[in-house]
């Protein structure tokens, strides 16, 4: 095993010494090791037990592995921790259940996260003797049907409306906030548009990720433009920068999926914000 993380070998000591713990299990990019890997990266690490609550009850054993800068979540009784150690190191640890571990080896399929990539640090009883090698695939996630794009489009366009109108009163921080939906329905509507317009199978990672090697090359050209300073000129370029941009994908999108756009009145919309950025002069 190929891991480097200053992390991985005291969490293995640890995991050694206690009964619980059958199994640790690396996932991410560290597993992949296929050069996506960098200083920076967390290290995601499966923790495979006979107990997960014993795991949450009490996450003091963190303290064991290093010294803990902050944790997420605090004191809950959910299956993972989210942990960043002094230096900047961060953990994401995840708690699963011996039995299903067993449950993913007799069913002969690998879930998706082993799929993208998995290498075993520990394994106690042979859990993993007989699992195959992971492929490194990026399984392609399901296609969204119409109605589901026509949600994420209604929203864009009705959070449109507030931040135009916000960007008039001089509500800056309002604006940007409602700006930040608008940027989570385009973000989606990009990772649709490039599977569904894209040669083969086109992994759109996560959250944005490496959006300017996956994303068509007009598109990487106009994302730098819609992220404003604070200033009305600014945002009022950088809104109607997005309007554009929203509008095309959206219109290509429909079109690769073969499904009717109702185009009509989000022009009408469209219109209405270029109006009121028409009216507001002090803004040019």
């Amino acid at each position: 095993m190929d891991i480097h993380h200053p992390l991985l070998k005291p969490l293995l000591e640890w995991a050694r010494g206690v009964d619980h713990i059958r199994a640790v299990v690396v996932t991410g990019s560290l597993a992949r090791a296929d050069g996506s890997a960098d200083e920076y990266s967390d290290l995601d690490a499966q923790l495979i037990t006979r107990d997960i609550e014993r795991l949450t009850r009490d996450d003091s054993w963190l303290d064991s592995l290093g010294e803990v800068w902050i944790r997420f979540p605090l004191s809950r009784s959910v299956s993972y921790r989210l942990v960043w150690f002094a230096g900047g190191r961060k953990v994401d640890f995840q708690f699963i259940h011996r039995d299903d571990i067993v449950a993913m080896q007799e069913s002969g399929v690998l879930s998706d996260e082993y799929l993208r990539g998995y290498q075993v640090a520990l394994d106690k009883d042979g859990l993993y003797a007989e699992f195959p090698p992971s492929p490194r695939l990026f399984p392609p996630p399901t296609p969204p049907g119409q109605t589901e794009v026509a949600a994420v489009i209604n929203e864009f366009w009705f959070e449109a409306v507030h931040v135009a109108q916000f960007i008039r009163r001089r509500e800056f921080w309002v604006a940007r906030y409602r700006d930040w939906t608008m940027k989570e329905d385009l973000l989606q509507l990009l990772e649709w548009h490039a599977r569904a317009t894209g040669e083969g199978n086109v992994n759109t990672w996560l959250l944005g990720k490496r959006i300017l090697q996956w994303a068509d090359a007009e598109t990487a050209e106009v994302i730098e433009r819609i992220w404003p300073h604070w200033d009305a000129a600014e945002m009022w370029r950088a809104l109607l920068a997005q309007l554009e941009l929203f509008r095309r994908i959206s219109s290509e999108l429909h079109a690769a999926m073969d499904i009717n756009y109702a185009e009509v009145k989000y022009l009408q919309i469209e219109q209405y914000i270029r109006q009121l950025y028409a009216e507001d002069k002090s803004a040019r």
